[in-house]
């Protein structure tokens, strides 16, 4: 991993990018903040982990995917060139703001300052991501922060997530709520009785998903957000959904308790703090966030102690790709179709055939080598290693 530091007046600006990945297209990264006062050395450890075990293995995914015919069922007519058989690996992006104050000008785009604050970081970055012609691309695009994209868009073209009208696709979150539903409905979450606890449902992804679930008329829902609970001017839940209490940094136990369908869209790192002891036998968990499970060995042991106690535990990178496949489908659409927008139904039947796909696979592999879904997941993506070892032979 390649790590440059850039600044400005308020904030520090950490660019990774995967050097080992010579054949690739591009490589793809998130844009996030940490607190003021984080050191170099946790910003490094962060950057890595979200460079390595989330952006880029997301994309080996989608590598694999796209050369083993995920895709087949559609119209190819419909699609730009290149997109096919692209490779992308990973790279990812860490602001940090100087102190408190610049720390809170960034934390809500509402804010009156909030562009004034941001353009010099974004103008740095821009010079940068030109510099190396286009080697990385960054999508600081999630949520309410969808408009910083046509931000960064004005200092660079290699930004990812613009507006549709541009050619981009105008926002991540609904391609990730939208592969999460297809994981649902693969493993047969939509059809199966018992009860679905949907955490996290005021987010971005959380209130797409909620709707998904409410039109479907689930009977047995419960959901669960920080929103509700912990602000000063607490969300009101829609009316007549079962609400269960919420906790700060962990899944509570009113959650992990019900058994049947639990879909975690947090901010990550809940479930290695919380009581997942208690999740009953038969459970499917669906951990649809980055950050889902400890790193290395430390989640294989989680995922396989889960296994032994009857849980399906999905882990996030194959749920929430959507992302990042639309992100590669806008470049190259982008590409080849200037000035015309962005087709968005394509990009949503890419995601739902990707995503399914994969969790077919993954589903295979738990049954036929005894593998835990992380564990399978991992499997596949190093399909994508071996490639490269070979063409790079």
């Amino acid at each position: 991993m390649n790590v440059t530091k850039l600044q400005t007046g308020q904030f520090d600006i950490f660019v990774a990018g995967d050097d080992a990945a010579i054949d690739c297209d591009y490589l793809y990264g998130g844009t996030r903040a940490v607190l003021a006062g984080t050191s170099d050395e946790e910003v490094l450890t962060e950057i890595s982990r979200l460079q390595r075990d989330e952006s880029a293995l997301k994309n080996a995914l989608i590598n694999v995917a796209l050369r083993e015919g995920a895709l087949d069922g559609l119209d190819p007519v419909r699609f730009p060139a290149g997109f096919f058989g692209s490779r992308v690996g990973g790279a990812r992006c860490i602001l940090r703001p100087v102190d408190e104050s610049a720390a809170q000008v960034i934390a809500d785009p509402s804010r009156a300052d909030f562009e004034a604050a941001i353009t010099p970081v974004f103008a740095e970055t821009g010079r940068h991501l030109n510099r190396l012609g286009g080697r990385i691309k960054l999508t600081p695009d999630f949520g309410r922060f969808a408009g910083l994209a046509d931000l960064l868009y004005r200092h660079t073209p290699h930004v990812l997530g613009i507006q549709c009208e541009k050619g981009g696709c105008g926002g991540k979150a609904s391609y990730s709520t939208t592969g999460v539903m297809a994981a649902f409905e693969t493993l047969g979450c939509n059809s199966a009785p018992g009860n679905v606890t949907l955490i996290g449902s005021a987010g971005a992804m959380g209130s797409g998903f909620l709707r998904y679930l409410m039109d479907a008329e689930i009977a047995a829902l419960a959901i669960c957000d920080l929103a509700y609970d912990h602000r000063a001017e607490p969300e009101a839940p829609p009316a007549g959904v079962t609400v269960l209490a919420s906790e700060d940094r962990r899944f509570t136990g009113a959650c992990l308790t019900r058994g049947g369908t639990l879909v975690m869209m947090t901010l990550g790192r809940e479930l290695e703090n919380s009581d997942w002891q208690a999740i009953l036998p038969g459970t499917v968990m669906l951990l649809a966030h980055n950050l889902a499970m400890p790193r290395g060995s430390e989640g294989r042991w989680l995922a396989r102690a889960l296994q032994r106690q009857g849980v399906k535990a999905y882990p996030g990178q194959v749920l929430t790709l959507g992302g990042a496949l639309t992100s590669r489908l806008e470049w190259f659409w982008r590409k080849n179709n200037a000035g015309r927008p962005f087709d968005k139904p394509l990009a949503h039947e890419v995601v739902r055939a990707v995503v399914s796909f994969l969790v077919k696979r993954i589903e295979a592999d738990c049954i036929s080598h005894g593998l835990t879904p992380l564990e399978a997941m991992y499997h596949i993506a190093e399909g994508d290693a071996r490639t490269r070892v070979t063409k790079s032979a």
